[in-house]
């Protein structure tokens, strides 16, 4: 089975308009681009794939600090309305911060600090009259409150301090060595809607500031991040969506794009900046795109408590998955041990954190902290900056003394000492190189396309994107996954929109093309193969019940004690099509077993199979399974045609090293392939196509009878069936 998927005709004037779009992009870009010769301080970055790069495609990865200029965050130490000169949020008070930051920066450049986050703080942005209301907080509903109450938010005073605050930060902080991440004014509030009243606040802040000259002039030393810890957020209709973190953050990636800003778009997720899982399916699409994280102790399964790294990087893993397609950037991080005599908190996730020295998170360098920087050299496309220069450095000392020193008195376990002695580390490693400029050469020509992996896996009932990155001539990418043209060769899969779709158990074969808009063509291939049972960790849920771990290279299941680890099926699955549930196992896992739950709770009626035992070999017959669970359904049936759980138990103490796992009809139990071989009848013989069991082509055409001639040992597809060669 063939099948085309396309832009058809319905899609040319789109693509005619996109040309004259792109052709009015390079135009933009190109201007960006050719002042970089005037720049001696930083180098220009941009994305490839998940990396941030510079000019000669060196890895880049950033470490620095976040600070916002306001007089109370700031500790007063610029002024304030009771300190007798009356400091103010005007040009008066403009000047004093800017002297102080101007010392602050001084200090971040000798802890080798290489990037600065900056709030636009709405202290300035706010309008001080009392009467004021601006026009667009028409529908904030009461519980947007302190800084994501934006009735006061003033486009005009956003406009005079970009150029009179704003910038002059900014450009201090890239005279001292450090690229510049700009936050907007404010958090966002607790529930968001697509095409909601914040949503046009933020349209209308990146609007504002991605008009400045100067912004554009230094798009690649400059980069936005969009919002500030999201919390929910719904579609249209105010219904869950996967596609509504997309549909919200798009359109304003678009506007900045118009206006002509080429540099490095963070882009945020929800829980407070910790789930990005709804991205893997549904990326933001377009070029130098990134994504915006905040880690604190207690997040991503990770605190003193449990300071495993490998359950760290397991947990980060399937929070933030784009961390294996896009440069990542943690923008709030931050810890300092138990203090005894100071006061916890609550954080944002309503859980209790204990007293510490002034920090927002709790923990230690040695647990914590360790399992933290593990995860950060693990995936190693992960730039940071701390909550505050407060983490970092003592600024009284750098104030008063001229003296980096680290926060919290040196303190060993604290952020401060661990973070400055990491910054010198990474210092001198992932460090951009100067700037060239290639003139003549045409930033629209498609050089290369590429997927992440070679071949994908996907749970069935789910759609993700391949990530199809286009490589132009200057070396900027850009995911050009709904662009491209697809042939599949199975129907275990459809694509459409760019959009990969699972359909059945079965492993596909995708051909790509690309064109560009001027008519340069690019190819590439990768495999796809569709799961009830994927083996990625993003598709595993490792605390079902208990916390478990789970390996990703090895498929190594290690439930809790007495838990449960596995897949959800949040829409159910339906599994009737098929007769077994077949496991193969790589080691055995004494009383481990398999339940199987048709409502989303395993406190519900399963189906559990035997202990395993000494077994490598698990099948489950689903045509005659029944509940086995105490209960009223205990003895009925197995409804297979609403799966929402399927999970191994264990009580604590096993591996569960799974070497394969599929839905099978086949009576010996092996795994259906479905690869849409082709077969031609001729008058005197049978033609065929030989592919590997994994669907990559062995033999184009051949007679049946020779196509197994010489190959090795194993089993193989020959036409429409499956053939073992001894």
């Amino acid at each position: 089975m063939k099948k085309l998927t396309t832009f058809a005709a319905a899609k040319l004037k789109q693509k005619q308009f996109m040309k004259r779009f792109y052709v009015c992009l390079a135009t933009c870009l190109f201007a960006t681009l050719s002042w970089a010769q005037e720049v001696t301080t930083l180098p220009t970055l941009h994305v490839e794939g998940k990396w941030l790069v510079d000019q000669q495609g060196n890895h880049v990865v950033l470490h620095g600090v976040m600070d916002t200029p306001n007089m109370y965050f700031n500790g007063w130490r610029w002024g304030s309305p009771w300190d007798g000169s009356g400091t103010n949020y005007d040009s008066s008070g403009a000047t004093k911060c800017k002297n102080y930051f101007e010392k602050i920066f001084t200090g971040l450049e000798k802890a080798k600090c290489n990037v600065f986050r900056l709030h636009l703080d709405p202290a300035w942005t706010n309008d001080p009259s009392s009467s004021y209301v601006y026009p667009g907080s028409a529908g904030q509903p009461s519980e947007a409150t302190s800084e994501a109450d934006i009735k006061k938010f003033n486009p005009t005073r956003l406009k005079t301090y970009l150029v009179n605050l704003y910038w002059p930060l900014i450009k201090k902080a890239l005279d001292h060595g450090m690229y510049v991440v700009v936050r907007p004014p404010g958090v966002c509030p607790p529930n968001l809607k697509v095409g909601d009243y914040y949503q046009q606040y933020l349209m209308t802040v990146w609007d504002i500031f991605t008009q400045l000259n100067n912004v554009k002039k230094y798009a690649g030393q400059v980069s936005i991040e969009l919002a500030n810890e999201p919390v929910a957020l719904k579609n249209a209709k105010g219904e869950d969506d996967p596609k509504a973190l997309h549909d919200y953050f798009q359109p304003i990636v678009e506007k900045i794009r118009s206006n002509g800003f080429t540099g490095i778009i963070w882009v945020p997720g929800t829980g407070w900046q910790a789930n990005y899982t709804s991205y893997a399916t549904h990326p933001i699409e377009g070029y130098n795109i990134g994504y915006a994280v905040h880690d604190y102790c207690g997040w991503y399964g990770c605190s003193d408590d449990n300071p495993d790294p490998q359950n760290k990087i397991n947990n980060f893993h399937k929070q933030v998955p784009v961390v294996d397609t896009n440069p990542i950037i943690i923008t709030e991080v931050d810890w300092s041990p138990v203090n005894p005599d100071a006061q916890g908190h609550y954080d944002e996730h309503g859980n209790w954190v204990q007293p510490n020295y002034g920090t927002w998170a709790t923990g230690s360098t040695s647990k914590w902290g360790n399992a933290y920087k593990t995860m950060l050299d693990h995936f190693g496309n992960i730039s940071m900056t701390l909550s505050g220069t407060g983490c970092l450095i003592d600024i009284d000392d750098l104030i008063n003394n001229n003296k980096v020193s680290p926060a919290f008195g040196g303190m060993e376990e604290a952020c401060g000492k661990a973070c400055m002695d990491w910054y010198a580390e990474y210092y001198n490693v992932d460090y951009p190189q100067a700037d060239y400029i290639e003139y003549g050469e045409d930033l629209l020509k498609v050089e290369k396309v590429e997927v992440p992996k070679d071949e994908i896996e996907m749970m069935i009932g789910n759609s993700c994107s391949p990530q199809l990155i286009a490589t132009y001539h200057y070396g900027h990418t850009g995911n050009i996954s709904s662009q491209a043209v697809y042939e599949v060769n199975s129907d275990a899969i459809d694509i459409e929109d760019g959009l990969i779709f699972g359909r059945k158990e079965g492993i596909a074969n995708v051909k790509v093309s690309y064109t560009d808009p001027l008519d340069n063509t690019q190819e590439t291939s990768f495999t796809v193969r569709s799961s009830f049972f994927p083996f990625s960790a993003q598709y595993i849920n490792t605390d079902l019940f208990a916390q478990g771990k789970y390996y990703e290279k090895t498929h190594t299941f290690v439930p809790g004690q007495w838990g449960q680890m596995g897949w959800e099926y949040k829409d159910g699955a339906d599994m009737s099509g098929y007769k077994y549930l077949v496991i193969k196992l790589k080691t055995t896992s004494s009383s481990s077993h398999l339940n199987i739950f048709t409502e989303g709770s395993i406190w519900t009626p399963c189906c559990s199979t035997p202990d395993f035992g000494s077994k490598t070999l698990i099948v489950l017959n689903l045509q005659t399974a029944k509940y086995t669970s105490d209960g009223n359904k205990k003895g009925q049936a197995l409804d297979t045609k609403n799966i929402r759980i399927v999970s191994f138990w264990g009580t604590g103490s096993q591996n569960i090293m799974v070497n394969d796992m599929y839905l099978t009809n086949n009576s010996d139990y092996s795994r259906e392939e479905t690869t849409g071989v082709a077969v031609v009848e001729s008058e005197d013989q049978q033609v065929v196509d030989v592919w590997t069991m994994t669907g990559q082509p062995v033999r184009k055409a051949v007679n049946i009878e020779q196509a197994t001639q010489g190959l090795a040992p194993g089993f193989y597809i020959v036409g429409k069936k499956k053939v073992l060669v001894r």
